[in-house]
C-alpha cells in the first residue's frame, strides 16, 4: 500500500512539473512558426551547397520541391490551440489523482501481490476452455502455446496459432507460425496471403521478395484473393507501376463484400492512384527539361565529368534504361583513355540525391 502511495505521488510531482514547464513556454513560437523557420534555414543551405557545387539544378528542385510539401502538410494540420488557465490544469490534476485512488481503493486489492504469470495462464486456460470470445488475442495465443509439443505436427494448429498472433500483434511470431505449417505440408498449404501479410508487417509495411512471392502463389492458387490482391496493389504503387497497382485494387475491391471492412482502405488506395502518377508525371516532365539542356551543355562541352554524372543520374529517375546506355557509352568513348575518369563519373552517377551534403 505504502508503494502505490509513493507511485501516486512520483506521479503527480512529474505532471505538475510537465505543467510547469508547459507554462513556462508559453512564450516560444507555434509548430506552425518553427516549420517555417526551419525551412528558411534548409532553402539557405541548399543554396549555398547548389552555389559551392556540391548539388546540381536537378537535385536542389527535388530537395526545396520536397521541403516545400513537408511546409504545406504542417500549415495544414496545424491547429489553433486556445490558452488554458493554469489553475485549470493544476485543478484537473488533483482530481484525476484522487479520484483514480479512491477508485483503486475501492475495486483493487493494494493488500495483495500481483497475481504470478503462470496462476494468470490458468486462469486464461480455463476462460479459453469455457468462454473463449471474453479471452484477448494476446493471452489466447499464450494459452494455445502450451500445446506446442502436442501439436508439433498439426497443421491446422499452427494455421490457427497464426491468425491469433497476428491478432495480437505478435507478427514474427505469427510469419513462424505460418512458415511451420508450409514446411509441415508444402504441397497442400493454403495460407500464402497470410503469410505474407505477416512477413509484410514484419517488415514493417514493406512487401519484401518473400513476401511477394507469397501473395503471387495465393493469387496462383485462387485469382480472387483480395488480401493477395490489396498488398501487391501497394507494392506496385511504392514501384511507381500505376496500371499494375490500379488492376490489383479493383480486383480487390470486385471479390470484397460491400460491407467488408476493408473496403475503406482499399478504395483510399486506389483513389491515391491518380495523385501520385500526376506528381510523378510533373516531376519527370521538370527533369526531362533539365536533361535536354544537360545534354546540350555536353555536347559544347563533352569535358563536363560532373555533367555526365548529372545526366546519367537524371535518366535513372525518370527509367529511361535506353537513354541512359546511349549517354554512358558516349562518356566511355570521350573518356576512353582515362578509365580512371569514367569511375569517378559512375560512381557519382550511383549516388543518392541529397547524399553529397550528407557526406560533407
Amino acid at each position: 500500500m505504502l508503494l502505490l502511495i509513493l507511485t501516486c505521488l512520483l506521479i503527480c510531482a512529474a505532471l505538475m512539473a510537465l505543467v510547469w514547464a508547459w507554462q513556462r513556454r508559453r512564450g516560444v513560437a507555434s509548430g506552425l512558426t518553427q516549420e517555417k523557420a526551419l525551412y528558411t534555414g534548409f532553402v539557405a543551405d541548399l543554396e549555398r551547397r547548389q552555389a559551392r557545387g556540391e548539388i546540381d539544378d536537378i537535385q536542389a528542385q527535388e530537395e526545396r520541391a520536397q521541403a516545400a510539401r513537408a511546409l504545406l502538410k504542417a500549415s495544414e494540420t496545424q491547429a489553433a490551440v486556445a490558452p488554458v488557465k493554469p489553475l485549470y490544469g493544476y485543478v484537473a490534476l488533483g482530481v484525476t489523482a484522487i479520484l483514480s485512488l479512491a477508485v483503486y481503493l475501492m475495486i483493487g486489492h493494494p493488500d495483495q501481490p500481483d497475481q504470478p504469470y503462470k496462476q494468470r495462464l490458468q486462469t486464461w486456460t480455463r476462460l479459453a476452455q469455457t468462454n473463449p470470445d471474453v479471452l484477448p488475442p494476446l493471452a489466447m495465443a499464450a494459452v494455445l502455446r502450451q500445446g506446442q509439443a502436442g501439436h508439433a505436427n498439426d497443421v491446422t494448429y499452427w494455421l490457427f496459432l497464426g491468425r491469433i498472433d497476428m491478432l495480437a500483434g505478435n507478427n514474427y511470431a505469427g510469419a513462424q507460425d505460418y512458415e511451420k505449417a508450409r514446411a509441415l505440408s508444402p504441397g497442400t498449404f493454403v495460407a500464402w496471403s497470410e503469410l505474407g501479410e505477416a512477413l509484410t508487417f514484419v517488415g514493417g509495411g514493406t512487401s519484401g521478395p518473400e513476401a511477394v512471392q507469397a501473395f503471387e502463389k495465393a493469387l496462383q492458387r485462387d485469382p480472387n484473393d483480395a488480401r493477395a490482391h490489396y498488398y501487391l496493389g501497394q507494392q506496385a504503387l511504392a514501384e511507381g507501376r500505376y496500371e499494375a497497382a490500379r488492376g490489383h485494387y479493383e480486383a480487390a475491391l470486385k471479390t470484397m463484400a460491400p460491407d467488408d471492412v476493408s473496403r475503406p482502405q482499399v478504395l483510399e488506395a486506389l483513389n491515391s492512384i491518380g495523385q501520385a502518377e500526376a506528381a510523378a508525371k510533373a516531376m519527370n516532365a521538370r527533369i526531362s527539361g533539365m536533361v535536354s539542356g544537360l545534354e546540350a551543355q555536353l555536347k559544347a562541352d563533352p569535358e563536363n565529368a560532373d555533367g555526365w554524372a548529372r545526366l546519367l543520374r537524371s535518366y535513372d529517375v525518370l527509367g529511361d534504361t535506353a537513354a541512359h546506355d546511349r549517354a554512358r557509352a558516349a562518356m566511355q568513348a570521350h573518356y576512353a583513355n582515362r578509365p580512371e575518369v569514367i569511375a569517378d563519373i559512375l560512381t557519382k552517377a550511383q549516388t543518392r540525391v541529397g547524399s553529397e551534403g550528407e557526406a560533407k
